[in-house]
């Protein structure tokens, strides 16, 4: 498949050619004619050494990847064939063109029916689901008035996952550790650690759940019933309403409450605490409260999606999943809203039944000119902190595990009492 494009020297040259057939025409003078010749003859030469340069060109690709995170690399493997009688100049080889970035590719010669490989990484810098290739091959003229462009098959997907950043410092509590609410229980439909009691099997019972010792012993299938373990519950609460995100297409806002969210998640799932989250984005996201490995995976490949266009504040949000929220819930918020505002309706949705941890980013820090809403990071940050909430703030560039450091979060109130 090819593809012809042309530059802006093209239509320069064009526009010289029709200059210069007018000149020849009204004045009659030999050298426009000649300067006319000349010109026609450098479009039509530039254009078949475009295409002979491509012409005869196959490209094959191998690509590797282990888990693609932001952060990380793809491999990609390029066998190259020269398969004409004409040598090539200056081909231009690009793989992974779809990723955000830098694409891989080279520049090379080849010789006829030269063959060659080589082998490039392309960065991962955005979360999401991208295509990888198909190949690209450009030829281009030596005055650069043509640039074609011939395709090959071969196409991946891959799904780039959230980088995760270890915080070893965040804490929840202004106090040294976290205190343990108790266990509550509640009966539900996912099994989980806490056996409660078994029963007969009814239709429509997993047959995962069926207790085998006490079948035998009552010659008839008996299945079990679970309670939900709800100490330490860590419900992440994401605000993706796009009316308060700020940023360029990788540096923004939402990219770092999704780095967020997927860190502080893995933290405490590494703790063996049930995380939940809830976000309303493009969509509504929710995944209730999980403590295994494969549930912040799949809480990642949630976040490789996700998307800030939502149209609901954070406070409306908190008040759609108000019934979530028990008193051995601990709720963090991550949100770049720089109206205070927000922390008055959520003590006042939650009602002071759960404990409250704050991620304020920074908004301020992604924009190259102020907003004039009257709100900045700090009086939002003091505005918070003051009700007695852990507060974190993040901005642009800076390094997250020192970020949410717990010892420069406690709010001032709190070291008073201390003293």
């Amino acid at each position: 498949m090819y593809t012809r494009m042309v530059t802006r020297r093209f239509y320069a040259v064009l526009s010289m050619t029709a200059v210069t057939l007018f000149s020849a025409v009204a004045s009659g003078f030999a050298v426009f004619y000649f300067l006319l010749y000349a010109l026609l003859g450098a479009l039509l030469g530039s254009f078949v050494w475009s295409y002979v340069n491509i012409i005869g060109v196959r490209v094959t690709a191998e690509r590797r990847w282990d888990q693609a995170k932001v952060g990380g690399f793809i491999e990609t493997n390029l066998d190259i064939a020269n398969n004409s009688l004409f040598p090539k100049v200056l081909l231009e080889i690009q793989d992974m063109e779809d990723l955000p970035g830098q694409a891989a590719g080279v520049v090379m010669n080849l010789l006829p029916f030269q063959r060659a490989n080589w082998t490039g990484l392309a960065p991962l810098r955005k979360r999401g689901v991208f295509p990888l290739g198909p190949v690209r091959v450009y030829g281009s003229d030596l005055f650069g008035l043509f640039r074609l462009r011939k395709s090959f098959a071969g196409v991946d997907e891959v799904t780039v996952y959230p980088a995760t950043i270890d915080l070893p410092l965040l804490q929840l509590a202004a106090t040294e550790g976290f205190h343990q609410q108790g266990v509550m229980h509640q009966r539900t439909h996912d099994v989980t650690p806490s056996v409660s009691t078994v029963r007969e099997y009814a239709y429509g019972d997993s047959l995962r759940r069926i207790h085998w010792p006490a079948t035998t012993r009552a010659s008839k299938l008996m299945v079990k019933e679970f309670d939900a373990d709800l100490r330490n519950q860590i419900w992440i609460v994401l605000d993706l309403d796009q009316s308060v995100q700020a940023g360029e297409e990788i540096e923004n806002t939402e990219e770092y409450g999704v780095t967020l969210a997927a860190s502080i998640a893995l933290k405490f799932v590494g703790m063996d605490w049930p995380v939940g989250f809830i976000a309303y984005g493009d969509q509504r996201y929710f995944l209730g409260p999980q403590r295994s490995t494969a549930a912040h995976e799949r809480l990642l490949g949630m976040l490789a999606v996700v998307r800030a266009q939502g149209s609901e504040s954070l406070a409306q949000v908190l008040r759609r999943e108000r019934a979530q929220f028990t008193s051995a819930s601990t709720v963090i918020v991550i949100t770049p809203s720089q109206d205070p505002g927000w922390i008055q309706g959520l003590q006042s949705v939650l009602g002071g039944r759960s404990h409250l941890a704050a991620v304020l980013i920074d908004a301020t820090s992604f924009l190259s000119r102020l907003p004039r809403n009257g709100y900045d990071q700090d009086q939002v940050y003091s505005q918070v902190s003051s009700t007695g909430v852990l507060t974190y703030t993040v901005r642009k560039g800076e390094q997250l595990g020192s970020a949410l450091d717990y010892r420069a979060a406690i709010p001032e109130q709190t070291i008073l009492s201390t003293l």
